[in-house]
């Protein structure tokens, strides 16, 4: 299946380090200018009380969120502190000075899997290493 790709902007109608609303089938996304060159989407709305996200603050490769906050992460979509939540990420690309994206692709983060915590260590373990 070929990917389709949609004109969304101009390279030079978003300035760096902010991002704008966009709007394909009745569905608002976010779409930032991160510099040289780097633009990223994602789902228009914060997990969270849906908040603009395009609205947000930008810091790296993140965006809070301006209603409560939240961080999401421009790389996956997942946010990075305020709560569990993600948004999907879709992918971008320039041609000619214009701003592409494919809707169809969207992508969802993984779960990152649980920090699994290593057992204690019992007295005679902890005797021999003291030894």
């Amino acid at each position: 299946m070929t990917t389709k790709w949609f004109r969304v902007a101009s390279v030079d109608s978003i300035p760096v380090q902010e991002g704008r609303r966009v709007y394909f089938k009745k569905n608002e996304f976010a779409l930032f200018n991160l510099g040289g060159g780097e633009f990223v989407a994602l789902d228009g709305h914060c997990p969270h009380k849906q908040g603009p996200l395009a609205d947000g603050i930008v810091a790296g490769n993140a965006v809070f969120c301006p209603l409560h906050n939240w961080k999401i992460s421009l790389n996956t979509g997942c946010a990075l502190a305020g709560g569990a939540g993600q948004v999907k990420v879709y992918p971008v690309k320039v041609m000619d000075r214009d701003v592409y994206v494919a809707f169809s692709e969207g992508k969802l983060c993984e779960p990152e899997a649980e920090a699994v915590m290593p057992a204690a260590a019992s007295d005679d373990e902890m005797n021999v290493a003291n030894q």
